[in-house]
Formats: C-alpha cells, sequence, structure tokens
C-alpha cells in the first residue's frame, strides 16, 4: 500500500518563471511576455530531465478507463516496476538509459516518456506561434506547476496540457500523439520504493534483466 507523504515541497524557480507560471502581466497590454513563457517551459523541461535520478512510487489514473496504473522506480538500488490493473512487471540492472526504455515500452501508450514530455516544452519555448497558460495545482498531496499548449506549430504535439510535481514527476498529462490519447492524473504519491512491497511483487511478476 503506497503511503502518501504529507509534506509539501516548494519548487526551486527562478523569479521570472514563477512570474509566468502565477499568470503575471507584463504591464503594458495585461499579457504575459515571451520570455517569461519561454523561462517556465524551460524551467519545467529541466525539472523532468533532472527528476530521473530519484526514488519515487507514483500510482496513476487513467481516465476514461479508470484503470490504474503503478509505477515505482529506485535507480540506486536498480530496481523499478510498473503495475497496470492487476499485471506487475519488475526490472533490475544497473544501466539507467536500459531502464528508460523498459519503462517506455512498459508505460506505452499509457504515460509518456519525462524525455518525450520535456522535449514538448523545450520546443513549445521557441515556437513563436504557441499560446501558453500557467497555473499551480495539488495532486495527490504534491505540488504541482501546470501549462496548457495551444497551436505549437514547431513543438512534436502541438496542444498538450501537462503538471509537473516540484521534484519533476509527472503529475498529469492530457494529449495526442499520433493515435494515442493520454489521460492520466496522479492519485497517490511517495519518495521511496518500499522494498518488503517490491519483494513480494517480484515472485509474481516478469522481470527482466535477469
Amino acid at each position: 500500500m503506497i503511503v502518501q507523504n504529507p509534506l509539501r515541497r516548494c519548487a526551486a524557480l527562478s523569479a521570472a518563471a514563477l512570474l509566468a507560471l502565477a499568470g503575471c502581466s507584463d504591464g503594458a497590454d495585461g499579457g504575459k511576455s515571451a520570455s517569461e513563457d519561454h523561462v517556465a517551459l524551460t524551467e519545467l523541461s529541466d525539472r523532468l530531465v533532472e527528476g530521473d535520478g530519484h526514488a519515487y512510487t507514483a500510482e496513476y489514473l487513467v481516465e476514461g478507463s479508470e484503470e490504474s496504473v503503478l509505477v515505482a522506480v529506485d535507480p540506486d538500488a536498480g530496481t523499478a516496476a510498473v503495475v497496470v490493473g492487476d499485471r506487475p512487471e519488475v526490472w533490475t540492472g544497473e544501466d539507467e538509459t536500459e531502464l528508460t526504455s523498459w519503462l517506455g515500452l512498459e508505460l506505452d501508450g499509457i504515460l509518456p516518456a519525462d524525455e518525450a514530455v520535456a522535449s514538448w516544452l523545450t520546443a513549445t519555448a521557441t515556437d513563436a506561434s504557441a499560446s501558453t497558460e500557467f497555473s499551480n495545482t495539488t495532486l495527490a498531496g504534491e505540488l504541482a506547476d501546470c501549462v496548457v499548449v495551444q497551436g505549437a506549430e514547431d513543438s512534436p504535439v502541438g496542444a498538450f496540457e501537462v503538471c509537473v510535481t516540484t521534484v519533476g514527476v509527472i503529475a498529469s498529462v492530457t494529449a495526442k500523439v499520433g493515435d494515442t490519447a493520454y489521460t492520466a492524473k496522479l492519485v497517490n504519491y511517495h519518495d521511496g520504493v518500499d522494498a518488503g512491497w517490491l519483494d513480494e511483487i517480484t515472485g509474481q511478476a516478469t522481470t527482466a534483466n535477469q
């Protein structure tokens, strides 16, 4: 069972990013400046990339299907697990690149990879055609910064909504990439992975890299 972490962390954003994420105006025309949007999008992208190295357990609900997806990752211990519905899969190894690839395969069509979402945000940051709206929220007890993007002609995904927690975990995502629609929302989260729980499901799962 996941135990929710009650602690809330402050986002380490630059002053310009805070202005953009808060939706502050630039005074003259009441709109956010392009530079503020650029900084905020880059901050969110960097947060996703830099968040890869920490251990966490996150449970998502795929909206519309009521399907529960649990992701547990501990890079230092060389272990990870994905549970879709009642089907557990476990990975063990030392190569974080292999771990990233494995997660991408297991979550294919359910949750986009952090690196993919980071690339959407980076591309949008330099796309003059994109319209962006920033906000913040709390999901599963975790503070998260959000952006809604529309009309991004130079981004791999022209329209999407994503929220990222202060530690770089996707809190929610709504996007359509080709024929794949993503509608996942974080419903439970805590830092770290319960070793006892992981040992328990290992006996029930197919384990990669063994």
